[in-house]
């Protein structure tokens, strides 16, 4: 009798999980990578960070069923587009890859509806890492290949530096007066240096990281202050 009961009770079981778990499709409403979407989903469109693949196929953030935010488009010919969209279309911040005359392209820069509107220039330095460093400064003095650093406090030279360690992907070692540099260095030129200081009350010691990369070639000044 029990055993009946159960099978009898089965297909109103599945009737009511299939009704618990069933789930809207979610669109996209950009028929070129509309043919299946993984992905977060509002009111049965795709909203929020998803991939939708089609002829082509996008992978970033959505908004109300088309690309809107940062994604990565890439098209069926290979071409590929990083950056910022809105309603479907490129807007911002992004870099176009693409072949032109069979050879490797690039757009870097600032689009508006989808098209192309101003070249950006790459920044000729990236900070990677800045710890305990109240502020720094870095400027291209010159044309050349060298780099100096410089360390500073209340306004002067800085002299509770200590346990001073520098580690560069290229150059020798080229001090002049109280600043540490690097001569004959190869660009793109890292950077990564570790050093104990005191605060500016002289109260109490801390450890301090600094780390660049310099991509433009030139003589360039680096001060750190504390």
């Amino acid at each position: 009798m029990k055993i009946k009961s159960v099978i009898s009770l089965l297909p109103f079981l599945v009737l009511i999980f299939s009704l618990g778990y069933s789930q809207e499709p979610c669109k996209v409403l950009k028929s070129e990578i509309a043919t299946t979407y993984v992905g977060k989903c509002k009111k049965g469109l795709a909203h929020g960070k998803g991939v939708a693949t089609g002829q082509d196929k996008y992978e970033g953030e959505f908004k109300n069923g088309l690309p809107f935010g940062k994604g990565k488009y890439t098209w069926a010919n290979g071409d590929v587009y990083e950056g910022n969209w809105r309603e479907g279309k490129k807007e911002g911040d992004g870099k176009l890859t693409y072949k032109k005359n069979g050879v490797d392209s690039t757009k870097l820069g600032i689009w508006k509806n989808d098209v192309f509107f101003k070249k950006k220039l790459p920044s000729p330095y990236k900070i990677i890492r800045s710890s305990s460093v109240a502020r720094y400064s870095v400027q291209k003095t010159s044309n050349g290949n060298r780099v100096f650093f410089s360390f500073y406090q209340n306004g002067a030279i800085n002299t509770t530096v200590s346990s001073l360690f520098l580690s560069t992907s290229s150059g020798t070692t080229y001090n002049l007066g109280s600043r540490q540099g690097f001569d004959n260095v190869v660009f793109p030129f890292k950077c990564k240096i570790t050093y104990t200081t005191t605060n500016s009350l002289k109260t109490f010691t801390y450890n301090c990281e600094f780390e660049i990369e310099i991509i433009e070639p030139g003589n360039w000044e680096i001060v750190l202050n504390n």
